[in-house]
């Protein structure tokens, strides 16, 4: 019986969780979900330095937000350390791991000297011959020393990777590692491994960039008489000018992303398309569809072009075919205490009629949080334009029955008839009612803004500028 998919996340929570990362969960999160298995989140915050709590909260609650549950966790290395030092027991009495005492700058200037005779820049072992009177002698002065792993020299690691086939390392071009620094905190390469094996973890997705971390991490569970997961390192995520996206710009964050006004589902389904492909080119599909669909054989080696006008594209599709209570949720959601006062204005029906007509014409949320807000605010037009024009339509809007507003054909004949009646031209006469009405002078036909708010807001903005 095979044994049952366990993959898992495991961000670093020294930032918020960016396009990259959320591709990496998202990844491992459909192949758990669609094998029946389980996804674990682990927060790897060794780095005491520049790991906040803060982070890993923004980190959890983006990942909630993109729907990505977890069945187990989250699991914090900081509060593993006891294990680590136990497995680092267990190198030490196989005679696998030694002493290092070189300082930082000792290790730059071994670094820099290998670099200037066109050497690769590895570690020179020179700890690993110190005599015990010199280790001695170094730990009186004050030095404490990190724990490296011997790599053995000949031998040939293989990676049989999932996405990319068969990668081979030589060990010769590997160098000793350090798996525990000098302040007892385990390395990433083997908190790594510990957590990984100790977790059965059967399949680790992650991004290309670790691809050289994994002959480390398969000599570590050599070493540590564990059996490795399967690897699949997948393609870096790009823009569209080629170079690759950089964590660290707050525009490729998910939280940017939510705070621009994109659907989450929108933002999922992109997320699928990067680097990954669906049978017969479909790219827009319901969620269970897109996880019943994801393979990792789809998954490409090449670069994935992150290209935002693709994503605004896919968002506008998701808002248009919302229905209209979930648009409503949604936007109530992002609007925040707006909605309650929209809702106030212009109660509940109109609100969302207006919602709806507004929507056509929208990408995000936040457009059409904008274009509702707008529509309280009124704009510039000429003053007496504006006078006498509310004065003439509140006048023949206010004869008219309040069911005249639901008839599309005869409100249009009706606007015809009083344009001609106003004795402005069409493009004065509609701009300056738009205006009005919905504060700017283009936007939807001007009997569907009508339809949209009925006779009595109508007439309350007419009044307003009368």
């Amino acid at each position: 019986m095979a044994q049952k998919v366990r993959t898992r996340f495991a961000p670093s929570p020294t930032g918020m969780l960016h396009l990259g990362g959320a591709r990496t969960a998202l990844f491992n999160w459909a192949f758990a979900r669609r094998e029946k298995g389980t996804f674990i989140l682990r927060i790897e915050d060794t780095d005491p330095v520049r790991s906040r709590r803060e982070f890993e909260e923004a980190i959890c609650e983006d990942l909630f937000w993109l729907g990505l549950d977890w069945d187990e966790g989250p699991y914090r290395q900081s509060e593993r350390r006891p294990l680590y030092a136990e497995f680092l027991g267990v190198l030490q009495k196989k005679g696998l791991v030694y002493p290092c005492y070189c300082t930082q700058e000792e290790l730059e200037e071994e670094r820099h000297a290998a670099l200037r005779e066109g050497r690769p820049p590895r570690y020179s072992r020179r700890c690993l011959f110190l005599s015990p009177e010199e280790r001695r002698r170094l730990e009186e002065q004050g030095r404490k020393p990190s724990w490296r792993f011997f790599v053995p020299s000949g031998r040939t690691v293989v990676v049989e990777d999932l996405i990319r086939g068969k990668v081979t390392f030589g060990t010769d071009d590997l160098t000793d590692f350090i798996v525990v620094r000098s302040d007892g905190i385990p390395t990433y390469n083997f908190a790594c491994v510990v957590d990984d094996a100790l977790m059965e973890i059967t399949h680790v997705l992650r991004g290309e960039e670790h691809l050289s971390n994994t002959p480390y991490q398969l000599l570590l569970y050599e070493a540590l008489g564990f059996d490795p997961p399967l690897f699949g390192h997948v393609p870096v995520i790009c823009g569209t000018d080629g170079a690759k996206l950089s964590k660290r710009q707050k525009d490729t964050s998910i939280r940017f992303f939510r705070e621009e006004g994109f659907l989450r589902d929108a933002l999922f389904n992109y997320l699928l398309t990067l680097g990954h492909s669906f049978p017969e080119g479909k790219e827009i599909l319901p969620r269970e569809e897109l996880v019943a669909l994801f393979d990792l054989k789809r998954i490409s080696r090449g670069n994935a072009i992150f290209d935002l006008a693709r994503l605004s594209w896919m968002n506008r599709v998701y808002l248009r075919n919302l229905s209209i209570s979930d648009l409503r949720k949604e936007l109530a959601s992002f609007a925040g205490v707006l909605w309650a006062k929209w809702e106030r204005l212009l109660g509940e029906e109109y609100l969302l009629r207006l919602l709806d007509l507004f929507r056509e014409e929208a990408t995000t949320l936040k457009d059409l949080v904008a274009s509702i807000d707008r529509s309280f605010q009124g704009g510039e037009v000429s003053e007496g334009e504006a006078k006498r024009l509310s004065a003439f339509l509140h006048a023949a809007f206010s004869a008219l029955p309040e069911n005249f507003f639901e008839d599309a054909t005869r409100l249009q004949e009706e606007l015809k008839r009083l344009q001609k009646a106003s004795g402005l031209p069409p493009r004065i006469f509609y701009r300056t009612l738009r205006v009005i009405l919905i504060g700017r002078e283009e936007g939807p036909e001007m009997y569907r803004i009508l339809w949209a708010l009925g006779k009595k807001n109508v007439l309350a903005k007419l009044e307003s500028r009368e």
